[in-house]
């Protein structure tokens, strides 16, 4: 069914509402809504409702039984290997949620991605293998802003013009009257001949309609980006804001202001939240449908000396992420350091003393604290760790690390 068409300004809109009641959910609402609008005269939100039903039906189609798949050929066939963008957290075709408090940096963070991604290098913790196309769609910093802005982050980064060029490209949208499941659809084909693998928004408060904590007004958003990762195949990725409050407190899963929709829609979720004890930390965390958990890491926001600018992952700084508590002053629970220190040995064992002086290096770890977090790891009735000492003439060493690791050390020193 063609979509129906306004004839002027309000006119023919009890038409396009008799004609939308005839199709399928989820119309039926906002067909009621629709009717509402225009009987109490407010155009405005007459227009917004309709740009929502025009983004929906631009999408459809008829369903056929043949595009159904018989489950016994995928027991017998291997899928395929996924795509992935960034290595064990997204592929293309994925949505892909990017949530932290007002000024975190978030779109900054947003930005190091966009430059990784398209250089196909490394990204703090995260794997980039190969170079991707990448489209930045960001609607808040004026142009001249977001130029030098790049510029310094690039610079920071070591990335040359040459290593994005042809891979990158960033569109200003900042007064364009871009908005609702129209402006998403206006940007698919905007970009549709480039063939991009990867299309950001930023921020999404910026393209969404009506009231963000509705589900209802949600909604359409949410099925415009599903409808542009289709129709591109490229991962569609949104950068948004958190609730007010103490976001350390919260389930990643509760995170993002306004409806729970959003929660239970995107295939990857990239939390930033502030850290305990580093007055520049954040806390990554990161919320996967199709894989994984991945541990939790601590990025510091860094100015170099030619004023360039840049997050770095910082290994020794445990990811104690800010709460109400530990604004208190309260302790840190050792806990919460198990997985930093256990990282330091990942590799390879290290002499325990160079253990205990990395951990103390960490952020709020006092040398009582470090002797309590050795003895954890290291004693009890299932050590995680074992020690391993060696003594020769003039010479007494005391290792640490994960028992296969010490085992060969062992073999080492028999020889």
């Amino acid at each position: 069914m063609e979509a129906p068409t306004r004839k002027g300004n309000g006119d023919g809109i009890e038409d396009l509402a008799r004609q939308a009641r005839d199709l399928d959910d989820p119309f039926t609402a906002l067909v009621d809504d629709l009717l509402q609008a225009h009987e109490a005269g407010d155009q405005k939100a007459a227009r917004r409702i309709l740009g929502a039903m025009q983004g929906l039906m631009a999408g459809e189609q008829e369903l056929r039984l043949e595009e159904c798949v018989d489950a016994a050929q995928w027991l017998r066939e291997e899928p395929p290997a996924p795509d992935q963008i960034i290595a064990d957290i997204f592929d293309v075709g994925d949505k892909i949620a990017i949530i932290g408090s007002s000024k975190s940096r978030k779109s900054f963070l947003t930005l190091q991605l966009c430059l990784s991604i398209a250089a196909g290098r490394n990204c703090l913790a995260w794997c980039i293998r190969k170079a991707r196309k990448v489209a930045l769609i960001q609607f808040e910093v004026a142009r001249s802003h977001y130029h030098r802005r790049l510029r310094r982050m690039g610079r920071s980064l070591g990335i040359s013009p040459e290593a994005v060029e042809g891979f990158l490209k960033v569109f200003n949208a900042r007064g364009r009257g871009i908005s609702g499941p129209g402006g998403i659809a206006r940007i698919g084909r905007m970009v549709a001949e480039w063939q991009p693998e990867v299309i950001v928004f930023d921020p999404l408060y910026k393209i969404t309609e009506g009231d963000e904590n509705s589900s209802r007004d949600f909604k359409p958003i949410l099925q415009a980006f599903d409808a542009l990762a289709e129709e591109t195949g490229a991962a569609v990725a949104y950068v948004h804001h958190d609730a007010k409050g103490w976001v350390g407190e919260r389930d990643i899963r509760d995170r993002g202001a306004g409806s729970n929709t959003l929660g239970r829609d995107y295939d990857a979720c990239i939390t930033l939240t502030p850290h305990a004890t580093e007055p520049d930390g954040l806390v990554m965390e990161t919320l996967l449908r199709n894989y994984p958990p991945q541990e939790n890491f601590t990025a510091v926001w860094l100015t170099d000396e030619t004023g360039g600018h840049r997050f770095e992952q910082r290994r020794e700084i445990a990811p104690v992420k800010r709460t109400s508590k530990t604004a208190r002053g309260d302790t840190v629970p050792i806990e919460s350091y198990r997985e930093p220190a256990l990282a330091l040995v990942k590799e390879k064992p290290l002499l325990a003393g160079k253990f205990q002086d990395q951990m103390h290096r960490m952020a709020g770890m006092t040398r009582g604290k470090v002797r309590e977090l050795f003895t954890s790891l290291t004693e009890g009735p299932q050590p995680v760790l074992q020690i391993y000492e060696w003594r020769t003439r003039g010479k007494h060493e005391k290792w640490v690390g994960f028992p296969d690791a010490i085992e060969r050390l062992k073999r080492e020193n028999e020889v």
